[in-house]
């Protein structure tokens, strides 16, 4: 949206400085009339060649003649209301409120242009300019695109779960959490589904989400495979509302001294997407050990 409004913006100052030339524009030319033709053809020759390096870059599908046909019609447009410049300012803004709507499109969304132009002229031609509803309209269209947004993250998660990959680190972490509680009776699952092992609850310091918490820990695939951990001596400090789900809710189930293992499902680490520069596959169930060393809670 922001593109558009400078867009326009851009064309009110090209329209301005048009209609500021006033009689300038109206004197005889000094230029020589075959200076002029030289200039003429240099600079459509120049601009035709940046044009078409432009045009090679387009998608396969578009590199053809009738492609290049109507983008010398759009030139020509221009051209054949160049001394009317309201409607070279339209032809800007049209021509950027196109390019934006066409991303609207490859994000999913169904533009409808006609609702876009009534709704355009609408508010264009009316007398004044309405602020609180322009602010309304900007917050409002900031949270649709939110919604759009998330609506491809949700599509992107439910693609990415049904990846081989996925199902199968799915299936393997569930059955690792089977044979350990069937193993060792210890092992409790929380309501959210987190799989722990508490070996020391420590000081009985309430440890909140915003709490500042040093901690020694090692992280763990299913396989034994360690992805990161904090170095020998030097513990990491965070809170649990800045790790993973299903990390932040083991830490706060220890105080100082606290110790504990805890199996954490896919979707309470860094479900179907992972951290593949970490090994972290899609849907993997990660194990970690942390030990809880001193507990700030900020008061």
């Amino acid at each position: 949206m922001k593109k558009f409004i400078y867009g326009a913006c851009a064309a009110m100052m090209i329209m301005a400085a048009s209609c500021s030339k006033g009689d300038d524009a109206n004197k005889e030319s000094l230029v020589p009339k075959q200076l002029s033709d030289s200039i003429s053809i240099c600079y459509g020759s120049a601009i035709g060649g940046y044009v078409l390096n432009d045009f090679q870059r387009f998608d396969s599908t578009m590199q053809n003649e009738k492609t290049k046909k109507d983008i010398l019609k759009g030139i020509q447009l221009a051209f054949a209301n160049a001394d009317d410049e309201a409607v070279i300012m339209g032809l800007q803004v049209g021509g950027q409120m196109v390019r934006e709507l066409k991303s609207y499109e490859e994000q999913g969304i169904q533009v409808n242009r006609n609702e876009i132009i009534a709704n355009f002229r609408k508010v264009f031609m009316a007398d004044t300019i309405d602020y609180d509803a322009m602010r309304e309209f900007g917050m409002k269209m900031n949270s649709l695109m939110a919604q759009v947004e998330q609506l491809k993250a949700q599509k992107e998660a439910e693609l990415a779960a049904e990846a081989p990959e996925a199902k199968k680190n799915e299936a393997a972490g569930k059955e690792y959490i089977q044979k350990l509680k069937a193993a060792d009776p210890e092992i409790k699952t929380s309501d959210s589904g987190l799989s722990y092992k508490i070996i020391e609850a420590g000081e009985p310091v309430e440890i909140k989400d915003n709490s500042m918490v040093k901690v020694n820990y090692t992280g763990k695939l299913i396989d034994g495979t360690v992805f990161d951990q904090s170095p020998e001596g030097q513990p990491a400090t965070f809170s649990p509302r800045g790790v993973v789900p299903g990390f932040g809710e083991g830490l706060k189930m220890l105080g100082k001294g606290g110790k504990a293992i805890l199996y954490i499902p896919a979707d309470l680490a860094y479900g179907t997407k992972g951290v593949p520069q970490a090994g972290i596959g899609p849907n993997a169930t990660l194990v970690f050990e942390i030990e809880v060393l001193d507990v700030n809670n900020n008061e």
